[in-house]
């Protein structure tokens, strides 16, 4: 990673990176997601999902603390012994990698069934992965910058979603805890699956700026994802119904066929070309991620070389995936081994680094 002055990230920046490895397109089906089991308190579940990315945060904080200059890549090798700890690393690896396809297969899908039914999937997937290969080489810098904006662009869309309110019913949200406690903290692990991609802070936390404000990052990323998240759900229950909800693919496109703004003739299809600089967003950090990893672990210095790999092999996967069903039932199957694995993975380290601290006589000279 970067280690260039110039190259070291601002508060806001970080935090607007921690935000884009979150928030994707899978935010677009998100209310969809957690409406199958709470019903009109998906929303509730959404904000006790946010338990998950709390406790990842918190830990960054205490990693930051230990060993600021060291990312998580080498504290696996320090505290888990070199072949563990490389194992451990190439599992990490592969959670962005999956992202990654999963992101591109979903943007392909989201366009051909709502912008461009004409393009086939492979005139969309490799101008894409062309595009985040072409972001990843410039930096991570370059990325952070991309990330400021795309976050504007999510708030200011998740608020303009506001304008569709005037068609709903707040009796769509009735009775809160209606489906009861037991079904709320059930769909709070989809909830919770949807916060993935912050466990990207263990990667890029010691090229911060002023590493002592990781407390204020971090926390700061999870509340407004949370508050986007949160308000994005009660829009979709409150407008469409949670039966509407449960059975449609993109919800939240859903709700923008009743925006009426002026001087804005369809509001989808504008909604839908700005959200796209999200939807590249998080498959450059994706596929940033996996890339930053594989050349350390490989210790490549001359990543050009290692795109011309990586090209054809992303392209293959995700002609693998038929289509957006496919891609959930998948990422279904998937994802909750992967934040199980997160955890634990991340936990280990800080209970051993806990240890190790606690011995009299331990070497501080790597902090």
């Amino acid at each position: 990673m970067e280690k260039l002055k110039n190259n070291l990230l601002e508060e806001n920046e970080a935090t607007a990176m921690v935000v884009g490895f979150i928030i994707g397109t899978s935010i677009l089906a998100l209310p969809n997601g957690v409406v199958q089991e709470a019903k009109q308190d998906g929303w509730i579940s959404v904000i006790i999902g946010g338990l998950y990315p709390l406790y990842i945060a918190l830990l960054s904080i205490y990693y930051v603390k230990k060993h600021p200059n060291q990312n998580i890549l080498t504290l696996s090798k320090i505290y888990l012994g070199r072949i563990l700890g490389t194992i451990c690393n190439i599992l990490f690896m592969i959670e962005f990698g999956i992202f990654t396809i999963a992101a591109i297969v979903s943007l392909s899908n989201i366009f051909r069934v709502h912008a461009t039914p004409f393009l086939t999937p492979v005139k969309i997937f490799i101008p894409t992965v062309l595009l985040a290969i072409y972001l990843t080489n410039k930096g991570i810098k370059v990325l952070a910058r991309i990330n400021k904006i795309s976050l504007y662009v999510i708030i200011i869309l998740t608020l303009a979603l506001l304008a569709s309110v005037k068609n709903g019913n707040y009796l769509n949200l009735l009775p809160v805890f209606g489906t009861g406690v037991k079904s709320v903290f059930k769909s709070s692990i989809e909830s919770a699956l949807a916060y993935g991609g912050m466990e990207a802070i263990f990667l890029f936390y010691p090229v911060l700026k002023e590493k002592n404000k990781i407390t204020g990052i971090t926390l700061k990323a999870l509340f407004i994802t949370m508050g986007i998240y949160v308000l994005v759900t009660l829009i979709c229950i409150y407008c469409l119904g949670y039966k509407v909800t449960a059975i449609a693919l993109w919800p939240v496109l859903l709700v923008t066929e009743g925006a009426n703004i002026p001087v804005i003739n369809n509001f989808r299809f504008f909604f839908l070309f700005l959200w796209t600089i999200a939807m590249f967003k998080i498959i450059a950090n994706e596929h940033y991620a996996f890339s930053y990893i594989l050349s350390d672990i490989l210790k490549i210095k001359d990543n050009k070389k290692m795109y011309w790999i990586i090209f054809p092999i992303a392209i293959y996967l995700c002609l693998q995936i038929k289509n957006e069903v496919q891609r959930r039932d998948l990422l279904g199957y998937i994802v909750p081994k992967i934040t199980l694995f997160n955890i634990a993975y991340v936990s280990i380290i800080a209970i051993l680094i806990f240890i190790k601290d606690k011995w009299p006589g331990r070497n501080e000279g790597d902090s």
